[in-house]
């Protein structure tokens, strides 16, 4: 490989990873700013001046609140409802999509880091996937006469927090040596980022 194709592959790797990182941190930096300011115009009269790091601490609070409304059901229902409302709306439609998926990126790789990595025929024999193993499909579900059946999440290109779900034989899927936050970052820069080679040993128990 040449030095400018890979000095190209670097950039375009680095640009996917630093992209949502970036765009997070402005959105979390002008959320501080407006609380900072908020706080200071209505706290002015009694400290005097703005608190330096107020308006963090309440988003903190603010988060981990909504995170705690959101996790029960009737929380969870109230704030699909708000989404459902948002996404009627013509232009913040499209703002909130896509803030949206940013924050779920980082949601699916909270989740997915325990799940083993492994290799699948997908979508056909012959062609092969990477997947993520979830664990053995139920019951209702083991109608193959050739043996048990596993959950795999097969992720999609160039967002691998969507995907298809397959139900895979245990003696077809293949383990993989490489880490989840390997396999995903390789997902998410459509191949070119390539992680570095393992011993096969390395590979989890699946």
């Amino acid at each position: 490989m040449s030095f400018a194709l890979r000095l190209r592959r670097l950039f375009l790797t680095g640009l996917v990873v630093v992209v949502p990182i970036w765009g997070t941190f402005l959105i979390l930096k002008t959320l501080f700013t407006t609380l900072d300011h908020a706080l200071a115009d209505m706290l002015g009269p009694l400290v005097g001046s703005s608190i330096p790091g107020l308006g963090a601490l309440t988003l903190l609070v603010l988060i981990l609140f909504v995170g705690s409304l959101a996790s029960n059901f009737i929380g969870s229902r109230l704030v699909k409802a708000y989404e459902m409302a948002l996404l009627r709306v013509p232009g913040v439609r499209g703002i909130y999509s896509t803030l949206k998926s940013v924050t779920d990126i980082f949601s699916f790789f909270d989740r997915g880091r325990a799940n083993p990595v492994v290799l699948i025929p997908f979508p056909r024999d012959g062609l092969y996937a990477i997947g993520l193993l979830m664990g053995d499909a139920p019951e209702e579900l083991q109608r193959s006469p050739f043996g048990r059946l596993r959950i795999v999440f097969v992720p999609t290109a160039p967002h691998p927090f969507t995907g298809y779900l397959a139900l895979v034989l245990q003696q077809e899927l293949i383990p993989l040596a490489m880490g989840f936050h390997e396999a995903m970052k390789m997902e998410f820069s459509c191949g070119l980022y390539i992680p570095p080679a393992r011993l096969t040993s390395e590979a989890s128990p699946i």
